[in-house]
């Protein structure tokens, strides 16, 4: 059964909701997953974990998926941003380096990125004085073309990954 880490903002109850509902869907399409949201070992504040319990708990679970689904809403997401620059930091040493390094080396099959949005701006941003009303970052961008794909919205994730 291939693993799925799903990342998302869930820094409100919406959001932490949203994401228990889609770690749902992805599962009934037969993969393991793992939401950070359902972790209340670290995501239940009034356990008051540290930091690195929140490192932790989620990096390895990261290591250990095979798809790293993600959705990108152009919000205050240091997290979610930060654990795309984790998988393609670990995507760039493990599947590059190592293999350079030692021929012998079992081939490293890289960790998948599938990228969504729930923004509508972000899919179709209007302008005002030059200024879009919703965006990504750029170099966010450019891990996820290296590493996976960006496929708009929930239903077009659903369907990509329902085809695997």
């Amino acid at each position: 059964m291939k693993r799925v880490y799903l990342a998302s903002g869930i820094s409100d109850k919406a959001r932490k909701e949203y994401q228990k509902e889609v770690a749902q869907k992805i599962r009934d399409l037969g993969y393991d997953v793992y939401a950070a949201a359902e972790n209340d070992a670290i995501n239940d504040k009034s356990n008051d974990p540290t930091p690195l319990d929140i490192y932790k708990g989620d990096i390895e679970k990261i290591k250990e998926c095979d798809i790293f689904v993600v959705c990108i809403t152009g919000g205050n997401e240091d997290g979610t941003l930060s654990e795309i620059g984790m998988v393609a930091g670990w995507n760039e040493y493990e599947y590059l380096q190592k293999i350079k390094l030692n021929k012998h080396y079992e081939p490293y099959k890289p960790i998948k990125i599938v990228a969504y949005t729930t923004n509508e701006r972000m899919m179709t941003p209007q302008f005002w004085n030059g200024i879009a009303s919703g965006g990504m970052n750029h170099l966010v961008a450019g891990m996820i073309d290296k590493w996976g794909v960006f496929v708009g919205t929930e239903d077009k994730m659903i369907d990509i990954l329902s085809r695997k």
